[in-house]
């Protein structure tokens, strides 16, 4: 953990949740003014949470618990277990903002140092939902230059992170049902709403 690091101060401050898929209680009553992380997933060994400055609404960030500064620093398990996380949080990501809408489109992104604009020197994944523009909006395939970000509303970010946490249980489950896959006790999912940075 670096102490510097703002995903190392979530990820202290956001312990794995212990059960697999835990009750989901809303979490308007958990506001606080130092409260800024809207987490969807704690593990042993993975985080995922709202982008604070997202390109699209439910741009969602998936890091390792453990600090590293670039994927080629990542150990083994910490890379498997984001493996395995990455394509049932980018189903997750694209039920909530399209619905069952069958023209999803979306980024899963990784950034490696300061010129591969990595902002944050800790590994992160980036999944990006890509909605249909019309009209004067932004294009949808902007990425990270400066001036296309907005801040993420904080009441909006407890919305749509709780809508995540409910569509990651059902995945979760429906994994179990249909695919018998166990995603094992220490892959819990976030319940707690938000943490403290």
């Amino acid at each position: 953990m670096s102490i510097s690091c703002a995903f190392c101060n979530i990820a202290t401050t956001n312990p794995p949740i212990p059960s697999k898929v835990p009750e989901i209680k809303p979490n308007a009553s958990e506001s606080s003014p130092h409260q800024t992380a809207h987490i969807i997933l704690s593990t042993d060994h993975v985080l995922a949470f709202l982008d604070i400055m997202p390109l699209t609404r439910g741009h969602v960030l998936v890091a390792p618990r453990k600090h590293f500064e670039t994927l080629g620093d990542m150990g083994v398990t910490a890379g498997q277990e984001m493996g395995k996380w990455l394509p049932i949080l980018s189903r997750v990501v694209t039920k909530t903002v399209f619905g069952d809408d069958t023209d999803r489109h979306w980024n899963v992104v990784q950034n490696n140092g300061a010129r591969a604009a990595q902002q944050v020197p800790h590994v992160h994944f980036h999944i990006i939902p890509r909605p249909a523009t019309d009209g004067p909006q932004r294009p949808s395939f902007a990425m990270f230059g400066r001036g296309q970000r907005d801040e993420l509303d904080d009441e909006e970010g407890e919305r749509l992170a709780h809508a995540m946490r409910v569509e990651l249980a059902q995945e979760v489950s429906r994994l179990g049902l249909d695919e018998g896959v166990d995603l094992g006790q220490n892959s819990a999912l976030g319940s707690k709403g938000r943490g403290k940075l």
